[in-house]
């Protein structure tokens, strides 16, 4: 099984996750499921209006680059093939459809040649004059993102979690005192103070804890982003929970008596249960990744202050 952003899958539940897209998207346009018995004949479904034709693929396991290339590569090939050879099963099932896209669905492409390879099939096939297919016939590649808001609806119903974090690890910031923005100045001011910076004793302390806030702050846009684009209702839920939240955080640095950092976990775990709180459906990694994200920028900006 591989983690993907909708998921732990192997290619059985990658399969079914996609089969609820399909008829949840498609169902107007006469979604039908192909059953794997006798055989899938190199689709598993297809629409009877509008002749598209889907094959699902999942890796077993995480490969390589070039490895998932060849994978996803040997599996277009073979699946395409099958419309030949079994022609008149299809045609059988077919009815009057023909199919006018061949739609092959995986969680993730990390190579263009996958692209170059989907072409060179598509006209291949086309030379071969197959009577279930379309004089338009076309192969497309489509990752997971193509169905997300599908997905995200159908792990909802099922009371999964919604995963929306995007890491970016290998972020890292390297700057000088003369290199600094007006955010990372005050970035740097305010860690001085969660350090008890004293006399540059704390210079490593602190160099890696400026990092580590940007880093935070950098991490979470794309989480944002990604939770704006494939579910907008609860990203607009969110939007109002840290607007009123940034207000009371703003009102908290102007009164507050106590440590810095005490201020600083206390703003992080308030935001933290608020959204947990309201919006249950997003996962306990997502909540944490975006009240983390908020504290950072606060500190970057203006809200969070302390002298």
């Amino acid at each position: 099984m591989i983690k993907t952003k909708y998921g732990t899958h192997d290619g059985n539940t990658w399969e079914y996750l996609c089969q609820q897209a399909f008829k949840l998207k498609y169902g107007e346009d006469g979604y039908q499921e192909m059953a794997s018995s006798p055989g899938d004949y190199g689709i598993e479904g297809f629409t009877k209006k509008t002749g598209l034709a889907f094959q699902c693929y999942c890796p077993e396991k995480e490969y390589t680059q070039i490895e998932l290339y060849e994978k996803q590569r040997d599996k277009i090939t073979n699946d395409l093939d099958k419309l030949k050879k079994y022609e008149s099963n299809l045609a059988a099932r077919l009815g009057d459809t023909k199919i006018k896209q061949w739609v092959f669905v995986t969680p993730e492409i990390n190579n263009n040649k996958l692209l170059e390879h989907a072409e060179k099939k598509q006209n291949e096939i086309k030379l071969n004059n197959i009577s279930i297919l379309d004089e338009d016939f076309t192969v497309l590649i489509k990752d997971g993102d193509f169905f997300s808001s599908e997905f995200i609806k159908i792990n909802q119903i099922n009371g999964e979690k919604l995963v929306f974090f995007d890491s970016q690890s290998d972020l890292h910031l390297d700057y000088g005192e003369d290199e600094l923005t007006d955010y990372e100045k005050n970035i740097e001011r305010k860690n001085k103070v969660r350090c008890d910076y004293d006399d540059k004793k704390n210079d490593s302390k602190l160099k890696k804890l400026n990092e580590l806030t940007v880093k935070l702050w950098l991490e979470g846009e794309p989480t944002l982003k990604n939770i704006e684009k494939n579910a907008p209702k609860i990203y607009y839920h969110l939007v109002r929970i840290i607007s009123q939240y940034e207000d009371e955080v703003s009102e908290l640095s102007l009164w507050w008596q106590a440590d810095a950092n005490t201020l600083v976990e206390k703003v992080k775990e308030g935001l933290f249960e608020r959204i947990k709180q309201e919006l249950p459906d997003i996962s306990g990694t997502d909540q944490r990744a975006i009240s983390n994200h908020m504290v950072s920028k606060w500190i970057a900006l203006c809200p969070l202050d302390f002298e």
